[in-house]
């Protein structure tokens, strides 16, 4: 079984004109720093145009806006943060709030500076000193652990698959990422996806993850760099020296800001140290690749489609690749090495892909929805192969992606304490960065 975990882990770029002139700026600026918007009941769509701003104000731009648009946001996070510590402790795994946020201290000091600065601006609003989960009040420290989720917690699972080239029906790359999270009393996280889009001089991003967040589950940039992180368990503790460790989606953020290809961020990042082992699932309009993160590994490092494997695993479809929450590359090993709901998942894409190519069908968007949206007979990975969860654990996202055009649908989950459906619903989430 998997630790229970969460992962944190959304935004729309629109006309800034639309957004951020008319009404947004109250008439003292041209633009507002900070735009946002419930869409479909659904999802918050948030713009943050970084032009003559400085990171701090930028932070503070953003919490007071979101206190704007959700009076009872900080009771929320609080909620969800709380819920989370409970599960933990209810199964006797680690870490308790305090630990958390000692990882979390130790590992900000290597934060690129901007994102502190962003951070530090938010704690000027969600200022309270108290750090008391279930008091209804989100206090600074609860919002540094939040942003810091996936490194200092262990994250979830999440599995992701990619078709291009011949196997694609425009022949670039059409992908689907699923983001799941453990199941919640309150189910609070589903009041707070979120999809950020970031103006920053040239720099664009567009961020899918949950409202407040500085740092990215999934994401991409202008430069059609896709990337979306997933677990990958080793069974090995926490390392109690963090001195080199980095926060590693944070330096993704930094990497789509700053780099162009998907080997360039790759390169860049399978040079760090990370507290958690993990996968990193990337894909531009060509192809798509897995960055296996197995720190001090051999193993480590960029699987492609044409990658040799390690023994006893298959991948035999062609133009095509997925992972789910193990190593699959020479010198790593899985944990356990029985995991049904790897091997499951794994044969349901391998199927599931291979089903439409060997008649000839290629993959388009509606077809991925398929694949993504994959319920087995019960929404549970360890009994039927499902690869959309409904169970213990459910997809909270589910994510799909035209690299051409960069037009996107996503299931996001609803709001409500009763079951999770079992079968998603996609709705069209628009952004600028669409071609």
């Amino acid at each position: 079984m998997k630790k229970i975990v969460f992962v944190p882990v959304c935004f729309i770029l629109c006309s800034m004109f639309l957004l951020g002139g008319c009404g947004r700026g109250e008439g003292n600026e041209a633009f507002a720093a900070v735009s946002i918007r419930k869409m479909q009941d659904a999802y918050y769509d948030v713009v943050m145009d970084y032009t003559g701003r400085t990171s701090n104000e930028m932070g503070k731009a953003l919490a007071e806006e979101i206190l704007r648009v959700v009076p009872d946001y900080e009771s929320i996070a609080d909620s969800l943060l709380k819920d989370q510590f409970d599960m933990l402790a209810k199964h006797n795994l680690s870490p308790d709030f305090p630990t958390a946020l000692s990882r979390a201290q130790a590992i900000l000091p290597k934060v690129p500076r901007e994102y502190l600065d962003e951070l530090a601006g938010m704690q000027e609003i969600f200022n309270f000193d108290t750090d008391v989960l279930g008091d209804g009040r989100f206090s600074k420290n609860e919002l540094v652990i939040l942003q810091v989720f996936q490194d200092v917690i262990r994250p979830t699972q999440c599995s992701a698959a990619a078709a291009f080239g011949g196997s694609s029906a425009t022949g670039k790359t059409i992908l689907g990422r699923n983001l799941d999270w453990d199941a919640l009393p309150r189910n609070d996280m589903s009041r707070m996806h979120a999809v950020t889009t970031t103006k920053n001089g040239e720099k664009s991003i567009v961020m899918v993850h949950f409202l407040g967040m500085l740092t990215p589950a999934t994401a991409y940039n202008d430069n059609k760099i896709f990337g979306a992180f997933l677990d990958a368990e080793t069974g090995a503790p926490y390392p109690a020296d963090l001195s080199s460790k980095r926060s590693y989606c944070l330096d993704f953020r930094y990497a789509l800001e700053n780099m162009s290809t998907m080997q360039e961020i790759a390169n860049f990042l399978k040079t760090k140290e990370y507290a958690f082992n993990h996968l990193l699932f990337m894909a531009d309009e060509e192809s798509a690749g897995v960055l296996e993160q197995n720190i001090g590994s051999p193993g480590r490092g960029f699987r492609r489609v044409d990658s040799e494997l390690r023994k006893g695993v298959v991948w035999d479809v062609p133009d095509a690749l997925a992972t789910v929450n193990d190593f699959r590359l020479p010198g790593n090993f899985v944990y356990p090495d029985d995991d049904p709901s790897d091997n499951n998942r794994w044969k349901t894409y391998r199927t599931l892909l291979s089903s439409y190519l060997v008649r000839g069908t290629k993959i388009d968007v509606e077809k991925m929805k398929g694949i993504s949206g994959y319920y087995g007979t019960d929404g549970n990975a360890y009994t039927s192969g499902a690869v959309f969860l409904s169970n213990r654990i459910v997809t909270a996202q589910s994510i799909i992606l035209n690299m051409d055009t960069l037009e996107m649908w996503i299931h996001f989950s609803p709001v409500g304490t009763g079951p999770m459906p079992l079968n998603p619903t996609y709705i069209r989430v628009r952004t600028l960065l669409e071609m």
